[in-house]
C-alpha cells in the first residue's frame, strides 16, 4: 500500500531523515516543523499516517494531537520522542494515538511499526471496501415489495432499524428469505461495519450449540482444553443471526433470553458477566400460536419473541412480488453464467401464478436457474418452465391446457399426437428442444413422427 505520511518534528535533520527513509519505502511524504504549520496543513488533505513529535516548542505533540483528533479521526498517529514517560505515553493514548514510539539514531524502531501501521491500514481498507460492497447488495432498494404486505414488512423492519431495537423476530415459511431480510436490517444499520454471525439450528443440534453460542472456559467440560469464545462475542459490534430458535433447548432459550435481556453472559464455565455489545435476530418456521407454550419455548425467551414478532409472508400472499422476483433472479443468473439481458414473454405470468409455491422464494429461484439453464434464446418462455410446474401446463398455452383437458376423450395414442404436435408448434419444429421439454430423447421423438408418418401413408394408401 502506498500510504500519504505526515512527518512534523521541530528538529529539521530528523525531519528529513526519517521522510527520505519512507519515500524510499515508496510512500507520500510531507514534512512540518511545528504544530500550527501542520494544523493548517490538515485543513486541504488528511494524511493516512502521521508522525507526531512529543517535544516541540509553542505547541508539544499532546497539545497538537489534542486539538487535530476530531479533524482526523482515522489518520494513525504515531507519537515520537527522544526521552519520554510512561505519563506522556498514557496520555497520548488516551487522546487516541496509534503508537508510542522512542527516536533512535538509526530509526530502527520506525521500520516496525511502519508495518504495523501500514498492516492495519490495509486491512481497514479491505473491511471498509467489503462493507460498502456488502450495503450495495443489501441496500434496501434491492427488496421486492411490490405487494401490500412485503410493504408493511419493509416498513416494520425500518422502525427497528431506526429505533436501534437490540432484539428482533422473523417467523415465517421456510424459504420466505428471513435471512436475506436479517442481512438488510443488518447492512443498513449503525452495526454494518460489524461482522453478521450466523447459527444455524436443527433438531440434532440442540445440546451442542450451548458453547457455539456462548463459548466456554477451559475445563467446562470434557474437552475444554483451553477457553473458546462464542457467536455472542464474535457478533460484538455487530448482528448475530440465529436461525431456527425452535430447535434450541428450553434452558439454552433461557440463557439467551436473560443475555439478551441483561446485555451481557457467562461462557459456560465461566462465572464473570461478559457485556454484549450486539443485535441479535432469530427465526422459526413456526408460529407462536401454534405452538405449545411450554414444550418449545422458554417463557422469558417466548415473552421477548411475542414482542419483537415480525411476520414474513409467504410468497402465494404476495402475488405482486412473483414477476419482478423473476425477472431480477433471471437477469442476476444470466450475469453469473455469461449471458446478461435475459428476459421472459407474456406466457410466463399466467403459469407461475397459478402455482403455489410451497418452497417459497428459495423454490422460485431453483425454478428460474432450471429455466434458464433449458432456455437456448434471450427470452424465456413458459415452455421453459412447464416441465417443473406441478400438474402440468395448465397455465403453459390455451391449446396445451385444451390438450389436458381433453385427455380423457382420447385413446394414448391420440393423446402422444396432439402433445407431439403442439410441443413442436411451440419450439417451431425444433425437435431437440422439443424432446428435452417432452422429456425423451430426440430419437425417441423421431421414431414417433416416423411412426405418424407411416401410418399416415398407410391410412391414405388403403
Amino acid at each position: 500500500m502506498r500510504a500519504t505520511i505526515y512527518v512534523t518534528d521541530d528538529d529539521q535533520n530528523v525531519c528529513s531523515a526519517l521522510s527520505r527513509r519512507l519515500v524510499k519505502k515508496g510512500h507520500l511524504v510531507r514534512s512540518f516543523h511545528s504544530g500550527a504549520s501542520l494544523i493548517e496543513a490538515l485543513e486541504h488533505e488528511l494524511p493516512d499516517l502521521l508522525f507526531l513529535d512529543l517535544k516541540m516548542p509553542e505547541m508539544d505533540g499532546l497539545e497538537t494531537l489534542r486539538q487535530i483528533r476530531q479533524t482526523i479521526p482515522k489518520t494513525l498517529v504515531v507519537m515520537l520522542t527522544a526521552y519520554g514517560s510512561v505519563e506522556d505515553a498514557v496520555e497520548a493514548m488516551r487522546l487516541g494515538a496509534y503508537d508510542f514510539l522512542i527516536k533512535s539514531i538509526d530509526f530502527s524502531t520506525v521500520e516496525p511499526a511502519l508495518h504495523r501501521a501500514i498492516t492495519f491500514l490495509e486491512l481497514r481498507r479491505r473491511i471498509e471496501f467489503s462493507a460498502s460492497e456488502k450495503q450495495r447488495q443489501y441496500s434496501w432498494e434491492h427488496v421486492i415489495a411490490r405487494s401490500p404486505a412485503m410493504t408493511k414488512v419493509i416498513e416494520e423492519l425500518k422502525i427497528l432499524d431506526a429505533q436501534d431495537v437490540p432484539f428482533a423476530f422473523l417467523q415465517g415459511e421456510v424459504g420466505t428469505g428471513k435471512e436475506f431480510l436479517a442481512r438488510i436490517l443488518h447492512y443498513n444499520s449503525r452495526k454494518h461495519l460489524g461482522p453478521f454471525v450466523t447459527v444455524s439450528c436443527n433438531e440434532r443440534s440442540g445440546s451442542l450449540l450451548e458453547p457455539q453460542i456462548f463459548g466456554y472456559e477451559r475445563g467446562a467440560f470434557s474437552g475444554a482444553s483451553q477457553s473458546m469464545p462464542g457467536a455472542l462475542e464474535h457478533s460484538d459490534g455487530g448482528t448475530l443471526f440465529i436461525d431456527e430458535i425452535e430447535h434450541l433447548t428450553i434452558p439454552v432459550q433461557g440463557s439467551l433470553a436473560e443475555a439478551i435481556r441483561t446485555r451481557s453472559f457467562c461462557r459456560m464455565g465461566g462465572f464473570d458477566r461478559l457485556p454484549i455489545n450486539n443485535r441479535v435476530v432469530v427465526t422459526s418456521a413456526t408460529p407462536l400460536d401454534q405452538t405449545r407454550y411450554e414444550d418449545i419455548f422458554h417463557p422469558e425467551l417466548r415473552s421477548l419473541l411475542e414482542k419483537q414478532q415480525l411476520f414474513i409472508p409467504p410468497l402465494r400472499e404476495r402475488k405482486e412480488d412473483i414477476i419482478p422476483l423473476v425477472i431480477k433472479t433471471i437477469q442476476a443468473y444470466g450475469e453469473e453464467i455469461g449471458r446478461p439481458k435475459l428476459d421472459i414473454d407474456s406466457s410466463v405470468p399466467p403459469l407461475l401464478d397459478t402455482y403455489p409455491f410451497p418452497g417459497n422464494i428459495r423454490e422460485l429461484e431453483a425454478m428460474i436457474r432450471r429455466a434458464v439453464l433449458c432456455s437456448q434464446g434471450p427470452v424465456l418462455t413458459s415452455l421453459d418452465f412447464y416441465s417443473q410446474h406441478p400438474g402440468g401446463g395448465d397455465g403453459l398455452s390455451p391449446n396445451i391446457g385444451r390438450v389436458l383437458f381433453e385427455i380423457g376423450q382420447h385413446s394414448l395414442q391420440d393423446i402422444q399426437v396432439m402433445v407431439i404436435d403442439e410441443v413442436l408448434r411451440f419450439t417451431k419444429q425444433d425437435r431437440e428442444r422439443a424432446a428435452r421439454y417432452l422429456q425423451i430423447s430426440k430419437q425417441t421423438l423421431d421414431e414417433h413422427i416416423q411412426l405418424r408418418k407411416n401410418f399416415s401413408h398407410t391410412t391414405e394408401r388403403s
